[in-house]
């Protein structure tokens, strides 16, 4: 993978595991606007290296992110003098337009071939739920704790909350959130779904992460770029129409050689060996 150097990331890859650690402790990684065009980019070099076969997002000092750096992310109009400002349908075009482009970020998330679990301690705040709903899998420490923050300044939450939190918790619990900003601490978490499990410790956490990611790591990379593919667009459309997207998926992608290598290496009592994905290069990119 590229060694490219982040201001807000430190992603390291090993034995097909990418550790996409958020890196802003002082600042409780809050999501300034160098956050938001460095996550797309680190999970767009993260899907073309064909080594990567899953992904750990995880977090630095107190708290996993505290959401959005509002002062970021004024709409540019404040400092304009009153008779030359925008009307209000340019200043809506405009907050329309940055919104979408949050959208897509977070979206990536689930746009990219490998899983991505996260990994969540201390608060998880306003744009970082956003973010982890995006995510295949939750963890959590103890003393983890979710808030759906818009509320409490004021607006209605915009970048993925409202539309994926339902689809992982029940909807009264949603709206509950949503309407108070109240938080939901790791136990209520485990029990209403939003994270898988919890552990006593960032560093019990950490460890839990690593080794799912490493189970899931050992199977057939085709095979879990077709699950997650299946299981995103299943969630978002019919069952009729999601049996139809399966069997294409089948018939395009189904790897012969992987399940002859998963059921030999399970006879022969061994770990199975896959090749890698294909290295993809940008139409850019010289053979030289």
């Amino acid at each position: 993978m590229n060694k490219k150097q982040y201001k807000c990331f430190k992603v390291d890859v090993e034995n097909h595991i990418a550790n996409l650690v958020l890196s802003r402790p002082d600042e409780l990684n809050t999501m300034s606007r160098d956050f938001w065009v460095e996550l797309g980019d680190v999970l767009k070099e993260i899907n073309k290296d064909s080594e990567v076969r899953v992904v750990v997002m995880s977090s630095t000092g107190k708290h996993f992110c505290a959401g959005m750096d509002l002062n970021a992310f004024s709409n540019g109009v404040d400092n304009i003098p009153d008779d030359k400002k925008p009307d209000h349908a340019r200043i809506g075009e405009a907050v329309y337009r940055v919104a979408k482009e949050l959208q897509e970020y977070i979206s990536t998330l689930e746009k990219i071939r490998v899983p991505v679990i996260a990994a969540i301690h201390g608060g998880c705040i306003g744009g970082a739920v956003d973010l982890v709903t995006a995510c295949d899998i939750r963890l959590a420490s103890d003393d983890a704790f979710f808030c759906i923050q818009e509320i409490n300044i004021g607006m209605a939450a915009d970048v993925g909350t409202l539309q994926r939190l339902p689809k992982i918790i029940p909807d009264s619990k949603m709206r509950e959130m949503a309407y108070t900003g109240r938080r939901m601490y790791a136990e209520e978490a485990k029990d209403t779904g939003l994270v898988s499990d919890t552990y006593e410790s960032q560093e019990k956490l950490l460890e839990a992460a690593n080794s799912l990611a490493k189970e899931i790591a050992s199977k057939s990379p085709v095979a879990i770029y077709g699950l997650k593919a299946v299981m995103n667009y299943s969630r978002d459309h019919s069952v009729k129409d999601s049996l139809e997207y399966n069997a294409l998926w089948s018939g395009a992608m189904l790897s012969q050689k992987d399940m002859a290598e998963a059921m030999t290496a399970n006879m022969e009592k061994r770990e199975a060996e896959f090749n890698k994905m294909v290295d993809v290069k940008k139409f850019n990119e010289s053979d030289s």
